[in-house]
């Protein structure tokens, strides 16, 4: 059932985007993708879940003029890994055999801008670029220009300050290129760029609008990957603090507070200052970006490009537990591969084709955006991709079994797969709390497998696996199989 607000949004949808150009299938869409860093399931208003105190007016527009995709998954718990999977369409397991956070971006795995790029588009990205290897470089193949993209602004790196981007606090600070603390001057291009004021969440967003006016004229590709709502949490301009009742906190200062990352350690991951406090900084964070996603949203109307401009917009991972993100009802959250640290929002609008203000209940995966651009744009399918294109379902052409496919996740020493509406989670207990964790846990299994029906269980409370030893075998030999392909695939890559 929707939500009134999303059926007004819904409406709105319509009547904004009539004045807009006309429909035509032979042009070729513009393709832009928004990624949120650790958004919470529960913190999209679209959905009939959402939170009680959440409220994104423009991701809502978003999904009115769109798909909202109700069983989205990505490809790891955690951002290095889930973004090598979706930019190449393949589980990054096919080069990564630790499956864990340092996956990197091989010289034979092609992008998804090396594809649109071949295909006649003008490719552009700015925010974060992470793939958990050969940070703070822009000479590697993990740097956007060195994998298709033309042009970047950005850091290259797992997290990075949302104010200091200075190279004056860079040259003042004795460990500025932490992987997880990282300040300073930003990459742009070839080179770096200064900034002694802003915000990166409000800097991303100009760029990229300066992205659309120079390129509206021709087919392009935009990728707009925010750092919010990534810790450190707190660092949100001071209005939205104001709005949420939230405390300023002091940014970091190098001639006081000696290095960075203990600054990091202790409003971020550690954050003991904070326990009992992040909702507020969380949702004055998301606000700012709600507001900043508005703004290309607007340019779009403004640019008379929105109609034919196909815009995916998911968060990285699942919420994570220490910056006061909310999975409810959701099992768990980053780093697991319970629901809550795997199903993310997801949308897709494209308002020339796509139907308005639906939802649909399927499961789907960020490894289908790229098939997914490939048959919009009317370019020949990719060979070796793990996702499938979700155009037809989409516009109506193909049935449900078209969908009728196996997901697979393997982080470190977690595992899962879905087929249907039954899960099987390998995953261990887990033995320490993370210190203001306020996530949705479950029954303590002793490290034994756990199955789960989706459709009755969501929040994965009712272990169904010594009730239905047959799904729960025959699971466990598609997880084994995947495996070994992925082993199998690992070894020709390496050859």
């Amino acid at each position: 059932m929707r939500s009134l607000k999303f059926l007004l949004f819904s409406l709105l949808g319509h009547a904004i985007l009539a004045v807009g150009c006309s429909s035509d299938s032979t042009v070729p869409p513009n393709i832009l993708v928004i990624t949120t860093d650790d958004q919470g399931w529960a913190d999209l208003s679209a959905f009939h879940h959402h939170a009680s105190d959440i409220s994104t007016p423009h991701m809502d527009r978003l999904a009115s003029q769109g798909v909202l995709f109700s069983d989205a998954y990505v490809t790891a718990p955690v951002c290095s890994p889930s973004r090598a999977g979706w930019i190449s369409g393949q589980y990054q397991q096919k080069w990564n055999k630790e499956a864990s956070w340092e996956v990197g971006l091989p010289n034979h795995v092609k992008t998804i801008a090396e594809y649109l790029k071949e295909g006649g588009y003008t490719t552009g990205k700015v925010g974060k670029s992470d793939f958990g290897v050969n940070y703070h470089s822009n000479q590697v193949r993990e740097y956007p220009l060195h994998h298709g993209f033309d042009e970047f602004l950005g850091f290259s790196s797992h997290a990075h300050d949302y104010f200091l981007l200075s190279e004056e606090v860079e040259n003042k600070t004795p460990d500025p290129y932490g992987v997880s603390a990282a300040l300073g001057a930003l990459f742009e291009n070839k080179g770096k760029r200064s900034f002694s004021t802003g915000y990166t969440t409000e800097i991303f967003t100009d760029w990229a609008l300066g992205f659309l006016e120079r390129n509206q004229n021709k087919p392009f590709f935009l990728q707009v990957s925010y750092n919010s709502v990534h810790h450190l949490i707190h660092e949100v301009p001071e209005k939205y603090l104001r709005k949420y009742g939230a405390e300023p906190i002091p940014n970091y200062d190098p001639e006081t507070m000696g290095k960075y990352e203990d600054y990091y350690l202790k409003y971020g991951w550690q954050g003991e200052e904070l326990v009992g406090k992040l909702r507020p900084y969380y949702l004055a964070n998301l606000n700012c970006l709600d507001d900043n996603i508005g703004r290309l949203l607007d340019a779009l109307v403004t640019l008379n490009i929105a109609k034919n401009t196909l815009i995916i917009f998911f968060s990285d991972n699942g919420g994570e537990a220490v910056t006061g993100a909310n999975n409810r009802p959701l099992r768990g959250a980053k780093g697991m591969t319970f629901e809550g640290g795997i199903r993310v929002p997801f949308i897709m609008s494209w308002p020339d084709r796509f139907p308005l203000g639906t939802q649909m209940d399927f499961p789907v995966s960020t490894l289908d955006i790229l098939p997914t651009c490939l048959e919009s744009a009317n370019l020949p399918p990719a060979k070796d991709l793990d996702g499938i294109s979700l155009f037809g379902q989409i516009v109506g052409t193909d049935g449900p079994s078209s969908l009728e496919r196996p997901l697979f996740w393997k982080f470190q020493n977690k595992r899962a797969v879905r087929l249907g509406d039954w899960k099987l989670v390998l995953m261990p207990d887990i033995k320490e709390k993370l210190p203001k964790a306020d996530y949705l846990e479950g029954p303590l299994t002793q490290n034994m497998p756990q199955l789960f029906h989706l459709k009755e269980d969501v929040s994965e409370q009712i272990n169904l696996y010594n009730d239905y030893p047959q799904i729960a075998k025959r699971l466990e030999r598609y997880l084994e199989k995947w495996e070994n392909d992925m082993e199998s695939h690992h070894k020709v890559g390496t050859k």
